[in-house]
């Protein structure tokens, strides 16, 4: 017995480090258990000081003892703390043990549950508080709400919004702006612009959200010159409603109207540029993302790790391999974690500017490696010519216990191609279909279709396309018809452009290959007659063009330029 009570106030002491009740209400020392009774305020308290679910599990298992798991103020203070810990399993199990629960229980179990990305299970639980027949009101609708676009359940949302007006809330403030929130996740921009427009004046004048959901939505939607309509009109505006204009624009390619909002808006946080270097990195603007991120820094703004991540991923682009280095420095002396974000991008940064010893040096900095940073990483190896240790790397990435994808496997069955190990790389091909279910998709043809003509085996390639279960791409009657050219298959070569040309007849690449192979063969009257077929069709070839990095700015020119003189 006197053990029993040893380990009861061990207990305690262990979930109240330091007593937040008055003296009047806990007993000092060893008669705290024996003598006192926790009431349901102490209860809430204790829920409320618990730093995790282990600690809220011990109070639980305290409340059941002391018989108070009937009181409804307790059962939903134990459900919002285990939702606000991640317990989201743990939450539904506490509701399972009261018997009568109220509207308040319920809201924090549909709360919590679409929180934690649970959300079918709130929509169900949002159907069983109507078939017990308890009421949901306006702290309800936006959680269930919330779980419908999660789900991109739009049907779901429709009916939910039907629920609101006959229960008289689809004029809450709340309940509004969750509704066109869900109508623009669930991509019925229509239907949200309508609840907007319904809505009364003194909500559209007093809630700057509601305005910017539907903003974001048009510019998501790719229609950012409505946003701007509406962003006009509102009443005021915020640093939301700024950012999100600025990355429709950048979304839509219209990075000349992103950049004139940029510069136009009353005051910048390090969203607002993060928004524009990534908008610049998507459109392919790769030394304005560059030197975008050396102006904010120029203007006291200290990015984040998507900024980093983004303008990081820019240099790897443009093969700016000073600034890539510069970031690396500033990561290192300003306070940034080497996480996996940005250790990825580094990785991929220094291995596609060449630097491949450097790349492997982040990677083994990095404590810990998701699939993507092994990917970045056997990726580099792969192209660098290292394809024993891209093969290393992927037998050590199953071996941590990572299952790999169908990206990874594209690296070592190209690590395979460069290396001329067809029999391995159609091992690992296999493998992906066989051993991991993965469907290969047009690059993993692609690659195969590589591996067979890069070995000369091009009866075998063809046999690869023609067995394909989808239209071979220009990519692949490409490889064929340069490997032919290489080995001097001309009944082959002719084969492979034809199908180039039926893939993109204005393509000019496959036009002027096509003369070239003629002419190197001595067959210049079809060498002739090619080059007069394209200039018939009014086809040309663009001018391929360069880029370096010359005293830390990236300068691009093209044959005959005289730009660098």
């Amino acid at each position: 017995m006197m053990m029993m009570k040893t380990q009861s106030q061990n207990l305690v002491r262990k979930v109240i480090p330091s007593s937040p009740f008055s003296s009047s209400s806990v007993v000092k020392g060893s008669n705290f258990i024996e003598t006192s009774l926790l009431s349901e305020s102490d209860f809430i308290s204790l829920i409320h000081s618990a730093g995790g679910c282990r600690q809220i599990k011990q109070i639980h298992a305290r409340i059941i003892k002391q018989g108070m798991l009937s009181s409804s103020r307790i059962v939903t203070q134990l459900i919002s703390a285990t939702s606000l810990h991640n317990c989201a399993d743990y939450s539904v199990l506490i509701f399972r043990q009261f018997s009568h629960p109220n509207s308040y229980i319920f809201n924090a179990l549909i709360r919590g549950l679409a929180d934690n990305s649970e959300f079918r299970s709130a929509i169900l639980h949002f159907v069983d508080m109507l078939r017990l027949s308890v009421l949901p009101d306006r702290l309800t609708l936006p959680f269930v709400l919330k779980s419908a676009a999660g789900l991109s359940a739009g049907g779901v949302g429709r009916a939910l919004h039907g629920c609101s007006v006959r229960r008289g809330l689809e004029f809450d403030d709340f309940v509004r702006v969750s509704l066109v929130d869900m109508y623009v996740k669930v991509e019925e921009l229509k239907l949200a612009a309508k609840v907007f427009e319904e809505s009364p004046e003194w909500i559209k004048n007093g809630h700057i959200l509601l305005w910017n959901v539907l903003i974001n939505g048009y510019c998501k939607g790719n229609d950012p010159k409505r946003g701007l309509e509406l962003f006009e009109a509102m009443p005021e505006r915020n640093l939301v409603s700024w950012n999100s204009l600025v990355d429709g624009f950048m979304r839509s390619g219209d990075f000349g109207k992103a950049t004139e909002l940029f510069d136009e808006m009353p005051e910048k946080n390090v969203v607002s540029w993060t928004t524009v270097i990534t908008g610049y990195l998507h459109n392919e603007e790769y030394g304005k993302a560059i030197s975008m991120f050396f102006r904010m820094l120029k203007e006291g703004v200290k990015p984040n790790d998507q900024t980093l991540v983004s303008t990081l991923a820019a240099c790897a682009r443009m093969g700016s391999l000073e600034s890539g280095m510069w970031i690396h420095n500033y990561v290192s002396g300003n306070g940034f974690k080497l996480n996996r974000a940005i250790g990825t991008a580094l990785i991929e940064m220094y291995s596609k500017c060449g630097v491949i010893e450097l790349a492997n040096k982040v990677f083994h900095m990095i404590k810990e490696k998701d699939l993507l940073t092994w990917t970045v990483m056997i990726n580099g190896w792969a192209l660098h010519g290292f394809h024993g240790q891209a093969i290393q790397y992927f037998d050590e990435m199953k071996s941590a216990g990572i299952r790999p994808d169908g990206i990874v496997f594209l690296s070592v069955i190209t690590a395979c191609c460069h290396s001329g190990q067809v029999d391995k790389g159609l091992e690992f091909f296999n493998s992906m279909v066989q051993n991991y279910s993965i469907i290969p998709t047009m690059k993993h043809y692609s690659a195969v279709v590589d591996l067979f003509c890069k070995a000369g085996r091009l009866v075998e390639a063809l046999t690869v396309i023609k067995m394909m279960p989808m239209k071979p791409d220009l990519v692949i009657w490409g490889t064929l018809f340069s490997a032919c050219t290489a080995q001097k298959n001309v009944e082959i070569a002719e084969l492979a452009s034809q199908n180039l040309l039926q893939c993109e007849p204005k393509h000019p690449g496959s036009y002027v290959f096509l003369s070239n192979f003629y002419a190197e063969i001595g067959r210049w009257d079809d060498a002739e007659r090619v080059r007069l077929s394209m200039k018939d069709k009014d086809i040309e070839k663009d001018p391929g063009w360069s880029s370096m990095e010359l005293q830390g700015q990236i300068r691009k020119f093209k044959a005959d330029d005289l730009a660098l003189c």
